[in-house]
């Protein structure tokens, strides 16, 4: 078995998420095909080449050096390798990131833009429930309960979780499974599973692409970027908005809650008016002496 597959075992027995191992499958094979040797002997410095290479955010690199340490600590402790060189990393500071909402409008561009009803649900289950692409990808029919007002989906680390039930999301599941995953995988039949959250950002993608949406710091993603940032406009407290998207981090929240341009010039003209004087109450011959 390859030590990508051990590794993936061994995550699993922390009870981490399928997609971060996935994530951390993607990462590490990318560094074995550019550094062009088995990862059990690659050297700091091919770790620290993968890590400065050209193209990749601060975020990115924060991202990488995490696998990496948790890769090689973990070869370490398996008796895989007998030096960790993920220990000589430099660290990289995060930069603290913007939400990336899409507007009301291209969100009604997205839905009108020609894409079939599931594509289309999928975009409404990111942008009123707050779904990750995973959490839409495995909605099925018993999640949703109508009489109480609440749907059920899983977190990160594989947290059960129960979210009020979005009165549209409501809606719309009379018309789906009730006793089936609503995005079955291609040819299968009942039972047999659900698309990968990989085909959710596909499709989510073309119905971009489809509404002529070419910023491209939109991504499927960026639906649960417009659900917190629209609570957030809406003034929820932060404490809520953390609850309904389903962060371990309150400081994560805070991402949503900034305080937006358009709150900001309203603030302003809240502020009491005062008059001003057109001269400042000195006598004359003063106030003409400091003007000179």
């Amino acid at each position: 078995m390859s030590l990508l597959n051990e590794f993936a075992i061994y995550e699993r027995s922390q009870d981490l998420a399928e997609t971060t191992i996935k994530n951390r499958e993607s990462i590490l094979i990318t560094l074995q095909q550019q550094a062009g040797a088995p990862l059990d002997e690659l050297t700091v410095r091919d770790l620290r080449v993968f890590m400065g290479r050209e193209g990749i955010s601060p975020n990115t690199r924060v991202t990488t050096r995490t696998v990496l340490r948790a890769f090689y600590s973990w070869l370490v402790l398996d008796g895989l390798r007998d030096d960790d060189p993920s220990l000589r990393l430099p660290t990289v500071r995060a930069v603290k990131g913007e939400p990336r909402p899409f507007t009301t409008a291209q969100i009604e561009s997205l839905l009108f833009s020609g894409s079939y009803t599931r594509t289309r649900i999928m975009i409404l289950l990111g942008y009123r429930q707050g779904f990750r692409a995973s959490s839409i990808a495995r909605v099925h029919g018993k999640d949703i309960d109508r009489d109480s007002e609440l749907i059920r989906t899983i977190g990160k680390g594989g947290k059960d979780r129960h979210l009020p039930l979005d009165p549209l999301i409501a809606e719309i599941s009379l018309y789906m499974p009730q006793d089936d995953w609503w995005f079955k995988a291609r040819g299968g039949r009942q039972g047999q599973g659900h698309i990968l959250s990989a085909s959710v950002t596909n499709l989510i993608t073309l119905a971009k692409k489809r509404a002529g949406i070419t910023d491209p710091t939109l991504t499927p993603h960026s639906l649960r970027h417009s659900y917190g940032t629209e609570l957030a406009e809406a003034g929820i407290d932060s404490r809520v908005i953390q609850e309904l998207m389903m962060h371990e981090s309150l400081q994560t929240t805070q991402i949503y809650t900034g305080v937006s341009l358009r709150r900001k010039q309203e603030a302003k003209h809240l502020l009491p008016l005062v008059r001003i004087p057109e001269r400042s109450g000195r006598p004359l011959a003063t106030e003409n002496r400091n003007a000179a």
